[in-house]
């Protein structure tokens, strides 16, 4: 009964018409308070009101991309490089009774064509990029609703109201939420599709590559002989993906732990129909997880028609076929790339291909050990050498990388990266020193 009262009141209060002025001279409306999706409010608003503001500690916490998709696929903003833009110390508040709050502290961030036809023309200077930072623009308040229309968790503010970067638009879809983060998508009138992430936490000062400091996981390599069973799985087959010609094996001719490393042999040999013999080794059903830092420490292999990879693969890939399954390389070089380092995210979109960046920074990973890393949260994965970001690829709950993952080891030979492998060819090996996971 207490419930059923509270929401009479709740559907009265909210088409109920008030007037009123911006708090400090900025936009002013008539509210008209309309009854909103209970689920979605309460998301935005919780019992009362609830406070959210740009997560600028997230890589890829700021976006766009193709407007027929619904993650981004054309920038990602690393995090914290918009500081003193004007729009990471806003804060957007959303009140049960339909109000929204934004504010602005005196400036905001956006396309400096929206901003002066909608606001006012400023003196302000717009950028290379369309963009004016800094633009003038007072705290107000105006009204919202939120609804579920067509499939969507959508979002429309009244008179101007915005959230994030402005780009000209006043409604805006969920694409990924919980109880402290939402993705908010918006699309301009150039179909641009933008995306912010908010959070109701504070925003720390911390790097992604720092967050996560929890040692969960590791295998350091430092007994001597077979590889530790309680940590690590063998593949074993003779016919592989990607026009591979090796056979893997669980020999210790193909791998072993030895000198404080683990060593994956590729070999030239006669065995099961095929002519070359190499290892392939991973931690599903050992160690499979969500979100997280990876650390791989390796030298790698750099003889022509080796193709070795660092890399994971989500841990339902015989129940979803790839890519839907999701695949993260961290590392992977051959004589395509010319044995550079090469990180990719596979997923539906991006069969064959995915979203990939071949670094040219880095020219001795055949002659030296380096760490390759994985920083893997629900807004980004970003890739790093020896702890310098190279690629960034934005995170979405329709893509396949919000669920559990395992690491794979191996060295290929031939295939579609590997390519001609050498008639002088004999052996090649490639050494980890250890792999870690945090979160």
């Amino acid at each position: 009964m207490v419930i059923t009262c509270y929401k009479m009141k709740l559907i009265k209060l909210l088409i109920i018409s008030i007037f009123f002025i911006s708090c400090s001279g900025g936009i002013s409306d008539e509210i008209v308070l309309k009854p909103s999706d209970q689920t979605l409010l309460e998301l935005l608003a919780g019992s009362s009101s609830k406070t959210w503001r740009i997560n600028a500690e997230q890589d890829a916490h700021f976006s766009n991309g193709a407007q027929d998709k619904k993650y981004p696929t054309y920038w990602e903003a690393y995090a914290f490089s918009k500081s003193n833009s004007g729009f990471y110390d806003d804060e957007y508040t959303f009140n049960i009774n339909g109000t929204y709050y934004h504010k602005t502290n005196e400036t905001v961030f956006g396309k400096g064509s929206y901003l002066n036809d909608d606001f006012g023309t400023t003196s302000q200077l717009i950028n290379g990029d369309g963009e004016i930072e800094n633009y003038p623009l007072n705290n107000y308040q105006t009204t919202f609703s939120a609804k579920k229309e067509d499939d969507l968790n959508k979002i429309e503010f009244g008179a101007k109201g915005f959230v994030g970067f402005y780009v000209g638009e006043h409604n805006y879809t969920i694409e990924c939420y919980d109880s402290e983060n939402i993705l908010l998508r918006s699309v301009d009138d150039q179909d641009i599709a933008w995306y912010i992430w908010l959070t109701t936490n504070t925003v720390s000062e911390t790097h992604p590559k720092n967050q996560f400091t929890n040692l969960i996981w590791s295998d350091e390599f430092n007994v001597t002989g077979a590889l530790d069973s309680s940590k690590w799985v063998h593949e074993v087959g003779d016919s592989w993906y990607n026009n591979e010609v090796q056979s893997y094996t669980s020999r210790l001719d193909n791998s072993k732990v030895e000198d404080g490393k683990l060593k994956i042999i590729a070999k030239k040999e006669s065995y099961n129909g095929n002519n070359y013999t190499s290892a392939r080794i991973i931690s599903n059903t050992k160690k499979d997880f969500t979100y997280g830092r990876v650390d791989i420490k390796a030298k790698i292999p750099g003889k022509k028609g080796t193709w070795p990879a660092l890399w994971m693969l989500g841990s339902n890939f015989k129940s979803v076929e790839w890519p839907k399954c999701g695949e993260i390389d961290i590392l992977e070089a051959a004589q395509v790339n010319n044995f550079k380092v090469q990180s990719t995210a596979h997923h539906p979109d991006k069969y064959g291909d995915g979203d990939t960046h071949i670094s040219s920074e880095y020219t001795d990973i055949t002659e030296k050990f380096h760490v390759y890393s994985l920083v893997w949260t629900k807004q980004a994965l970003t890739f790093y050498v020896d702890d310098k970001p190279h690629h960034l690829v934005g995170n979405s709950c329709v893509l396949p990388f919000n669920w559990d993952q395992f690491i794979i080891l191996n060295v290929a030979m031939g295939g579609t990266m590997g390519g001609e492998i050498a008639s002088d060819f004999v052996s090649d090996t490639m050494e980890i020193e250890y792999v870690r996971i945090y979160q």
